[in-house]
């Protein structure tokens, strides 16, 4: 095994942790607003810095074992809030993964993630509820994304932008059209 893939091999293990541990915190705080399904959804900031600094399996392994051992430590592994967490995940990981080939800034990909994170949570819901009442829900967690997106976003751009995080991962720069500045999010 080469220098190179055992420093990503260790960042991915890190990035994972890290999410794990922001899932748990964020768990544990009281939500922003009264309303069920509504985070902020920290963790998501550890999946969108994995994407723009690895992205392809390794990005996908850090959403995984985040979704598996943040639901396992807060006691609701294969319960409902699991298969949320796995359907928000996977569909936002998705859109981002399609975004990030594009060239899409960081903060739009964050944006359209989060976005798709409530779209994937609302069909399983959905499937687990059976009730047509979850439809006018939709537009309230839609609602929500986007400030969610925007601060995740905000903090992830910081993030990749982190001299100190570049050092430790060997990643070079991002390219400006990656950046926060709304030029980026109207190229796109």
């Amino acid at each position: 095994m080469d220098i190179r893939r055992t420093v990503s091999l260790g960042t991915v293990g890190f990035l994972a942790g890290l999410g794990v541990v922001l899932h748990v915190i964020e768990g544990c705080l009281p939500p922003p607003v009264p309303l069920p399904g509504i985070k902020v959804g920290l963790a998501n900031v550890v999946t969108l810095v994995a994407l723009f600094l690895f992205g392809g399996r390794e990005v996908l392994y850090v959403v995984l074992v985040r979704i598996v051992l943040g639901n396992l430590f807060s006691g609701t592994l294969l319960g409902i809030a699991f298969f949320l967490s796995l359907g928000g995940g996977l569909t936002s990981l998705g859109i981002m993964s399609v975004l990030r080939r594009r060239n899409a800034s960081l903060l739009w990909t964050s944006l359209l993630g989060a976005v798709f994170h409530n779209l994937g949570q609302w069909v399983v819901a959905s499937l687990y509820v059976q009730s047509r009442a979850l439809l006018f829900y939709l537009p309230v967690l839609l609602f929500w994304a986007v400030p969610a997106g925007f601060g995740v976003g905000y903090l992830g751009t910081l993030l990749v932008r982190s001299e100190a995080l570049r050092r430790k991962t060997g990643s070079g720069p991002i390219s400006p059209r990656e950046g926060l500045g709304i030029d980026g999010l109207a190229r796109h």
